[in-house]
């Protein structure tokens, strides 16, 4: 229990070094949900491209998801820093962002393509029959059903997103996992620092999930 206690105080009160995990939770929370917001936008736009009536708009598309899903995320945050935007004003914190928001699309877009598939043809002619233009047609048939179908692969998606900031320590962006790594050097012990951060990762995970669970609530989707 001394131990413990010890160990405690080292890890979080000494020289305020609890403020270095909050540092690391803010940045964290930033990448995951600005890289997730941004690339629902950017994977829908991928989505209506590949499904466009233009082959050119196709391959496009096509090609640009298939190249991000390949290149390991840590290979694309490297590329970005240090090679497209080296010479750049841009701050470091952006181009994380833009890393992730590419990485995060190219999932979505298939996410959001293969929901679409999974809706009937004939729905969506039935609706136009009723006298329903594509903007009704879109909220009343296609949404409820692209949220039933999507919703699950749509929040396992935000923990990838999640998880993937991880790997932002390696170009000196302080985020959970490095303000982990950085008590643990000035401590000698990592335990408390995983665990915390561990912790931390559950949390914001399970929260996100409940509310992103919030559009599947019946109420939400009435007629």
């Amino acid at each position: 229990m001394v131990n413990i206690s010890r160990l405690f105080y080292y890890t979080f009160i000494f020289e305020n070094r609890y403020m270095i995990f909050v540092q690391g939770l803010m940045v964290t929370a930033s990448l995951s949900f600005s890289s997730f917001v941004l690339g629902s936008v950017l994977g829908a736009l991928f989505c209506s491209m590949k499904r466009s009536y233009k082959p050119v708009l196709q391959k496009i598309s096509e090609k640009c998801c298939a190249f991000l899903i390949a290149i390991p995320t840590m290979v694309l945050l490297l590329v970005c820093v240090y090679v497209v935007f080296v010479d750049t004003p841009l701050p470091l914190l952006w181009i994380v962002i833009i890393s992730l928001t590419l990485k995060c699309a190219a999932y979505i877009c298939e996410i959001f393509n293969t929901s679409l598939d999974a809706i009937s043809p004939g729905e969506i002619e039935a609706a136009r029959a009723l006298g329903m233009n594509r903007k009704k047609t879109f909220i009343y048939i296609i949404l409820p059903q692209l949220i039933n179908t999507g919703l699950e692969l749509y929040k396992n998606q935000f923990i990838l997103t999640m998880q993937e900031t991880s790997v932002v320590g390696y170009v000196a962006l302080v985020d959970l996992t490095r303000a982990s790594s950085v008590i643990s050097a000035r401590t000698m012990d990592s335990l408390l620092g995983l665990i915390f951060i561990t912790i931390i990762y559950f949390i914001i995970g399970a929260v996100c999930k409940k509310l992103l669970d919030l559009l599947k609530a019946r109420k939400h989707l009435e007629v």
